[in-house]
């Protein structure tokens, strides 16, 4: 539903024409638009806080929840026509994230949330604090994912320090560091994260605090006092709730004037927690009813009123802000604001469930980036958790949807682009698109290096004027360029100490655990390296976690028949209850989409008995596996995946990768031409098999370790063999079968 206001300005003297004012003033003179995004169908539940994930049209909003523990909806193609929305709650949100009041994307997309609570266990203990997240939606709320089962890892978030109970606020500064309304102590806080501890895991000791101690706010329950910073002057706003006043506080000011000691409610080990003391702070405004919700943009702040529904605007390019003019929106119980990546005003109302947009007139020349069509992104910087976002080739032709924002036809405009912070290459666009009509634009191609990266893309000059909304004009995404195509045969040995090897790509989420290469160990000892995935030595349950080590592009157009992949790998069993897991995928797209052409887990994976102590093989403990790549013949652009899946077991181990013209079976696939049974057997096998009449049948049967325990030649007259095995102990062992110029394998379980 949508409603149009006219709003005169409070303080006309403030707004220039219409040439030259700041974008923001429109909603002081203009008539409005309001626009419904997201309600409580989107699973919207008490919302308190909005916030856009940079330069992208990728919308995060936090409900305060339940007891439960607080969660997010994200909406994809926010206002959009092609607007999808996304209900996610971690695992571990009842601490991490319990009734979250603020949030704030840091410059690189990470989440920082702070949440209004004392202590989630009990009363007494002040263990709270600013929590650090990941916004790559391959992670959030996806990994690690427990119900808070005993030694496990806790949920997907990536910190969190704990000196700011009830925390009514927090704002991005730079690099991992946040500031934060600590409404327990009734001070301004600054936190810095330095290196977080990766998903699920509770290292604080790189954690720093500054608290200042003369910067006093107080907390009115249930209405947070949020928080933003204009990094270009380093001036922190924000509101106090107790107080109902608006203030700035100068972050390049104040000294250090001692150390503080963490409490025993709140023990932690820090790297560092400073008392500052002599900052420069400001009250510019006393609200008589309750403000909440601020952002900054452009020498514009804007702050909410939660009482009443006004958007206050203050023109801060003077010696102290002053107040312009006021947005009546009638919206009682507004919470987060936000000036969009397009340049709109955003909103929450929590006692309404509802995320809003208010939208003022056009300018006359606005044109705007609305999306990078090409190639695929993820909005993120490059450091993501995927399999996709894969670009073929260094020569990388982009793709974006321009939209014309403004009220006269576009007709020209500068499309700029760049590939990290490298050349920015411009391309003039000409043609005809009316108001509110968008149109894929192909650049010119650039070439980038091997590896991962960051494509922006934004206009200028639209109709040779300025751009009066520049918000709107810049979008982001990252994808990773594979190497160029190996040719066929193609092997890897792991024999070099770089990991990954080069053109492979490798992607996990947990440092602590993870694949390497492993220089002392070989493939049945036939060399020195191999790549081990570390399932063994956590110390909580890494059960779940998957881990992607992906090969180089590879060319099988004039691979011959037979042609298959071979490689060797190695696995025992923590207890037979565990259950890793291994999974060879295949792509023909550029990993945008996988087949699985193998899939072992536990004891069909295992190469020996199960044990408790952390596995690695000798010569004799690996098994070669020989996938057929018949129906890939042909194909000039092939990649494999090796994915693991971790159930907190022991160790696997991969080595001679080949990619050959061979003549191997796989065993996944034996049954179609021979079965053994009973498999476990006490004494008697049975081998049921396609075999040709007076054909003769060569069994032998080897342990684990390589020595052969059993051989024997058999004439079929018909397909069933019956094989006495000889008194062997139980455990498991390789059965190999010679039928004419072909030997097939399959491992038997003896069990008397």
């Amino acid at each position: 539903m949508k409603t149009k206001i006219f709003i005169t300005a409070i303080m006309m003297m403030y707004l220039s024409s219409l040439t030259g004012q700041n974008y923001i003033d429109k909603y002081l003179t203009d008539p409005l638009t309001y626009t419904t995004i997201g309600a409580s169908s989107n699973n919207l539940n008490q919302p308190r806080d909005l916030d856009f994930k940079p330069n992208t049209n990728e919308l995060w909003v936090t409900n305060k929840a339940t007891s439960a523990g607080g969660s997010v909806v994200i909406f994809y193609n926010a206002g959009q026509s092609n607007q999808t929305s996304q209900y996610r709650k971690d695992s571990h949100s009842s601490h991490f994230l319990m009734y979250p009041s603020a949030m704030a994307f840091s410059d690189i997309g990470e989440l920082g949330a702070v949440s209004e609570i004392q202590n989630t266990n009990s009363q007494s203990p002040t263990f709270m604090g600013p929590s650090l997240w990941s916004s790559d939606t391959s992670m959030y709320a996806r990994v690690f994912q427990n119900n808070w089962m005993s030694n496990y890892p806790l949920g997907s978030h990536l910190d969190m320090l704990h000196q700011s109970p009830f925390s009514m606020g927090i704002a991005h500064d730079s690099a991992k560091i946040y500031w934060v309304f600590d409404g327990y102590n009734g001070n301004i806080c600054k936190y810095d994260f330095v290196t977080d501890h990766d998903p699920g895991h509770d290292d604080h000791s790189a954690g720093k605090i500054w608290r200042y101690v003369d910067v006093t706010v107080s907390r009115v329950p249930n209405v947070p006092s949020h928080m933003v910073m204009d990094k270009s002057t380093g001036w922190l706003y924000f509101v106090d709730g107790g107080t109902k006043m608006i203030k700035r506080l100068n972050t390049n000011t104040g000294n250090v004037t001692g150390n503080l000691t963490v409490p025993s409610t709140a023990s932690e080990g820090l790297a560092g927690y400073w008392k500052v003391q002599n900052a420069t702070l400001e009250t510019f405004d006393t609200l008589t009813t309750q403000p909440c919700g601020i952002d900054f943009y452009g020498n514009r702040l804007i702050v909410g009123d939660y009482t009443n529904g006004d958007i206050h605007v203050y023109n801060t390019s003077g010696v102290s802000p002053v107040e312009i003019g006021v947005i009546p929106t009638g919206q009682a119980g507004i919470m987060g604001l936000k000036i969009g990546t397009d340049g709109k005003i955003w909103f929450v109302n929590a006692t309404q469930n509802k995320v809003m947009r208010i939208d003022p007139l056009p300018v006359i020349n606005d044109a705007s980036i609305l999306n990078i069509t090409a190639p695929i992104v993820n909005n993120y910087e490059p450091n993501f958790y995927s399999t996709k976002f894969n670009q073929c080739n260094t020569s990388i032709t982009p793709m974006v949807t321009l939209l014309n924002s403004g009220s006269d036809t576009l007709k020209s405009a500068t499309i700029n682009y760049q590939i990290d912070n490298g050349t920015v290459y411009t391309f003039n666009w000409t043609g005809s698109l009316v108001t509110g009509i968008n149109a894929n634009v192909t650049l010119p191609a650039i070439t980038a290096t091997i590896g991962e990266h960051k494509l922006s893309a934004f206009t200028t000059n639209p109709n040779s004027n300025t751009d009066l909304n520049s918000l709107n004009d810049k979008k982001e995404g990252s994808f990773r360029i594979i190497n160029s195509t190996f040719s066929f045969p193609f092997s890897e040995g792991f024999s070099s100490s770089t990991f990954p090897p080069a053109g492979w790509s490798y992607l996990n989420y947990n440092k602590y655990n993870k694949m390497s290469r492993v220089g002392s160990i070989g493939g049945f000892g036939n060399s020195n390296g191999c790549i081990k995935m570390d399932n063994f030595s956590a110390q909580v349950n890494i059960t779940g976690q998957i881990d992607y080590l992906m090969t180089p592009r590879i060319d099988l157009s004039s691979a011959p028949s037979g042609t298959s992949l071979d490689f060797s790998v190695a696995y025992a069993q923590y207890n037979t209850s565990t259950n890793d897991n291994l999974k060879v995928k295949i792509s023909t797209d550029c990993g945008s989409t996988w087949t699985t052409i193998y899939n072992k887990s536990g004891s069909t994976l295992s190469t020996k008995l199960p044990q408790t102590t952390a596995f690695t093989p000798n010569s004799s403990q690996w098994r070669k596996e020989s996938l057929n790549l018949s129906s890939y013949i042909g194909q000039a652009d092939v990649m494999l995946l090796f994915a693991t899946q971790s159930n907190y077991g022991n160790n696997i181990f991969l080595d001679d990768i080949n990619i050959s013209n061979t003549t191997g079976i796989e065993e996944n696939n034996l049954d179609d031409l021979f079965s053994a049974y009973p498999n476990p057997s006490n004494g008697n096998i049975y081998i049921v098999g396609k075999f040709e009449l007076s054909e003769s049948i060569k069994v032998s049967i080897y342990n684990m370790l390589g020595d052969q325990v059993m051989k024997t030649e058999e004439k079929t007259s018909q397909e069933k063999l019956s094989i006495k095995l000889p008194d062997i102990s139980n455990g498991i062992y390789l059965l190999k079968i010679c039928s004419g110029n072909t030997i097939y394998s399959k491992k038997i379980i003896i069990s008397h």
